[in-house]
C-alpha cells in the first residue's frame, strides 16, 4: 500500500486486558479467468452473513469473513487458488462479519488487517483480535477521506469520519476502483451513515452496489441509491433467513429504478468479473 500505515495497539490491550456494459454469460467459468488481467469480485455463498474476495492481477483483498457458526470462507478461498491475501477487511465486530476471521488469518499469510476501532464483547471478537495479535499482519483502522493503492486497486474510504459506539453504523464503508469500474462496499450502514457520506461529498457513484446490511430497510436510502447511481446490486443473505432479508421495501425500490438485483440467496456465489472498462456478471445456481 502506498499509504504509510499505521500500527494501533490500545485496541487490543483494551480487549484483551478486560473484557458502463453489464453483461451475463452462464457458460464462463470465472476461476478460468482470474489470469487473464482481470478482477473478479467474488460474493461467496456464506448463508446470513457477509464475505466478499477482490482478487485482481496483483492484489488479493477480502472483504469480511463470514458467520462465526459455518467453515465455509476458508475452503472457498482455497478452491479458487487464494495463497496470500494483501488486505483483510472487517467492516464491524459483528460475528456475521468477522465469524471466521480467525481461522483465514491461520491458513494465509496477510499483509495487514483493518477493523473499524469499535469492540465488542463476544469470544468471536475476541478470538479476532488474537489471531490479528498471533500474526504477522498490520492493523489498520481507516477513516473517511483515505485512499489506498494496492496494486493496481485503488481503495477509498468513505465511512466512519467518527465512531458513535453503534457497531453497524461504525462499518468501514468503501469504494474499490479497479480501471473504470468500481464497487461500493457500505457493511451494515444505516440511512445514518449514508447521509453522512452524502454530506461529507464523498464520490459514491458505483457500477457494483452491495447493498447495507443484507438489503435491510435499516440502510439502503432511495437518496443513497440515487447518489451511488448502481448499474448492479448484490445482497448477501441466506435463503428464508428469520430477518426477511432483503427487505420487500428495498426489492421495490431497486426495481422502481431498474437496477438489476443478484443474490446470494438466490442465485448462490456471484462473481463480477471486469478488465477495468466493462464487467460482467456470473453465478453458481443456474
Amino acid at each position: 500500500m502506498k499509504q504509510k500505515m499505521k500500527r494501533y495497539t490500545y485496541l487490543f490491550v483494551l480487549v484483551l486486558a478486560g473484557l458502463v456494459v453489464m453483461l451475463v454469460d452462464h457458460d464462463t467459468d470465472p476461476v478460468l479467468e482470474r489470469f487473464e488481467g482481470n478482477m473478479i469480485a467474488h460474493f461467496i455463498d456464506v448463508d446470513q452473513g457477509d464475505a466478499t474476495l477482490l482478487e485482481g492481477p496483483d492484489f488479493t483483498v477480502l472483504i469480511d469473513a463470514g458467520r462465526h457458526d459455518r467453515d465455509d470462507v476458508v475452503p472457498y478461498l482455497k478452491s479458487v487458488g487464494v495463497e496470500y491475501i494483501d488486505l483483510i477487511i472487517g467492516t464491524h465486530p459483528h460475528a456475521d462479519h468477522i465469524g471466521q476471521l480467525d481461522r483465514v488469518l491461520a491458513e494465509f499469510p496477510v499483509q495487514e488487517v483493518w477493523m473499524s476501532g469499535d469492540t465488542h464483547s463476544t469470544r468471536t471478537f475476541e478470538r479476532a483480535v488474537e489471531a490479528i495479535l498471533q500474526s504477522d499482519a498490520t492493523y489498520y483502522e481507516p477513516r473517511a477521506g483515505e485512499t489506498f493503492e494496492i496494486g493496481s486497486l485503488r481503495i477509498e474510504v468513505v465511512h466512519p469520519e467518527t465512531l458513535t459506539g453503534d457497531l453497524d453504523e461504525g462499518s468501514i464503508s468503501i469504494r474499490a476502483v479497479y480501471g473504470e469500474v468500481a464497487l461500493l462496499f457500505t457493511g451494515d450502514a444505516g440511512q445514518a451513515s449514508e447521509q453522512e457520506m452524502i454530506a461529507r461529498g464523498h464520490q459514491l457513484q458505483a457500477d457494483i452496489f452491495q447493498l447495507g446490511h443484507h438489503g435491510s430497510s435499516t440502510s439502503n436510502g432511495e437518496e443513497f441509491l440515487q447518489a451511488v447511481k448502481p448499474k448492479v446490486a448484490i445482497y448477501s443473505a441466506g435463503q428464508d433467513n428469520s430477518y426477511g432479508h432483503p427487505h420487500r421495501e428495498v426489492v421495490q425500490l431497486i426495481s422502481s429504478l431498474n437496477i438489476p438485483l443478484y443474490g446470494t440467496a438466490e442465485h448462490g456465489t456471484i462473481w463480477v468479473i471486469t478488465d477495468g472498462a466493462e464487467f460482467s456478471v456470473d453465478y453458481e445456481r443456474r
